[in-house]
């Protein structure tokens, strides 16, 4: 799979089940994702890198809706946690380099 299909099917992805994640999950209005696959500079731990943009832009951290506060001893989530779960869905569009893959949330005004 090319990094530019790569980059089309994530955005539909994070657009759909990312959005689901964090609306059922957390105090939180959906968000409009696009994301760009690239090669990781060498100065990145990774060999691939969705640069994920974000509408608004992302918090650092989120707060658990009140129902699911009363399960968690936390009262929410860092965006580490975030990269993480966003990281896991990649594994979806069955790229043979989700292991290899960081999550970067990058908030631009204009993409």
């Amino acid at each position: 799979m090319n990094l530019t299909t790569l980059s089309i099917i994530l955005t539909k992805l994070f657009n759909n089940l990312g959005n689901k994640y964090l609306t059922d999950n957390f105090v939180t209005e959906p968000f409009e994702f696009k994301v760009n696959v690239r090669y990781g500079d060498n100065d990145e731990y990774h060999k691939y890198v969705a640069d994920v943009y974000t509408k608004p832009a992302m918090p650092k951290s989120f707060n658990y809706k009140p129902e699911i506060k009363k399960e968690k001893i936390v009262d929410g989530i860092d965006i580490s946690v975030l990269k993480y779960e966003f990281r896991k869905m990649i594994e979806y569009t069955g790229f043979r380099g989700s292991d290899q893959t960081g999550i970067n949330f990058v908030n631009k005004d204009n993409w």
